[in-house]
């Protein structure tokens, strides 16, 4: 079974075409894997940004804790002597 030349200049034309879609395929997915890469860059960089504000809002917060706490420690400080100082009151009289 011979083919003409005319039918296989068909079938090259057809693979062609083929190989063409293919390619178009290959062209269309790149170009959404380098949109999706350039999206995940942005979200990465959001993402960082977010994170570092959250880290300067926690030091902020600790900083506030941090002192919080030395003022119960004076404020305890402080009841501690003014009970000591009743109760020697109350045992002088």
């Amino acid at each position: 079974m011979t083919a003409t030349l005319a039918e296989l200049e068909a079938r090259v034309a057809a693979l062609e075409a083929e190989h063409a879609d293919y390619r178009a395929v290959l062209t269309a997915g790149n170009a959404l894997s380098q949109q999706t890469l350039e999206r995940l860059d942005q979200l990465n960089e959001k993402i960082d940004r977010t994170a570092a504000r959250h880290d300067a809002e926690f030091d902020a917060l600790d900083a506030k804790f941090v002192g919080l706490n030395g003022r119960m420690r004076s404020i305890e400080e402080s009841f501690a002597e003014v009970r000591g100082l009743l109760v020697r009151a109350l045992d002088n009289k």
